[in-house]
């Protein structure tokens, strides 16, 4: 691991201050620092540990300091709102049928197909999580089973992607395909331009029963999919190609209309 002569952290005055290693020969001023978020340099990227040589005290690189993988975008208002009552919906009741309409165009028998149907799902909005080293994605919305922490395909992880004007960066697709392949891993898309015709939620017929979650597209086994379709069954293309397949699968939601334009 690289070692440092210098580090710097916040200080009480929440402003940058730099450290020499000299000061680690003073057990008190040691003790302070290991309380420290200490960086490699003001605003750092990687995280940096003590170690107290009795000749040659330094600091020592621990690990990256995680940044988002597609940082900047700017949400709309409709986004915030929608994300908001999915939330609150699928924290208000305790289960759930998450699934897509297997035939959305028949008028009388649409048949609405389960992907899983889980049950003490905690969900929050806004959630960070980890996937590729120093990086993490943010979720809108994610959930994950309150009493059970077997990670398996009957309680994985669920997260919920609402879409007005963005779609992830090419960046973050190709690490939610491949997390999905590794992992129990659902990403289902809320596609505000065609909602509710595509997708939905609905609250259970009784006290006692499920709500239904739909879907008309999400992420599971490393593919996207169209309700029971993988995209590369549809078309030519191949996650193992992923900026093709990436390419595809947005330019297909833009042409569908699944996806505004900023106005």
């Amino acid at each position: 691991m690289p070692k440092y002569e210098e580090a710097s952290y916040l200080n009480d005055q929440n402003e940058w201050e730099r450290v020499s290693y000299l000061e680690l020969t003073n057990e008190e001023r040691r003790a302070d620092l290991r309380e420290r978020d200490l960086r490699e340099k003001p605003q750092g990227f990687f995280q940096l540990g003590i170690r107290n040589h009795p000749k040659t005290p330094h600091f020592f690189e621990k690990k990256p300091i995680r940044t988002d993988l597609q940082a900047g975008i700017k949400e709309s208002e409709e986004h915030s709102n929608q994300q908001r009552m999915i939330c609150a919906f699928l924290n208000k009741y305790e289960k759930h049928n998450l699934g897509y309409y297997e035939r959305p165009w028949d008028k009388h028998d649409k048949g609405f197909e389960p992907l899983v149907k889980i049950r003490n799902y905690k969900w929050e909005k806004e959630v960070k999580f980890g996937l590729v080293y120093g990086k993490y994605v943010v979720f809108d919305i994610f959930g994950r089973d309150e009493k059970n922490l077997s990670l398996t395909d009957k309680s994985p992880f669920i997260a919920i992607e609402v879409v007005d004007t963005h779609f992830h960066s090419q960046k973050a697709f190709k690490v939610l395909l491949e997390t999905s392949k590794n992992l129990p891993l659902v990403v289902g898309y809320m596609f505000l331009p065609v909602t509710p015709h595509f997708n939905s939620v609905k609250k259970p017929a009784r006290t006692n029963s499920f709500s239904s979650v739909r879907f008309q597209c999400y992420i599971a086994d490393g593919s996207f999919w169209y309700r029971n379709e993988r995209l590369e069954e549809l078309y030519e293309v191949t996650p193992e190609i992923p900026e093709v397949y990436y390419n595809l699968v947005k330019e297909k939601l833009y042409e569908d209309g699944y996806i505004r334009s900023e106005s």
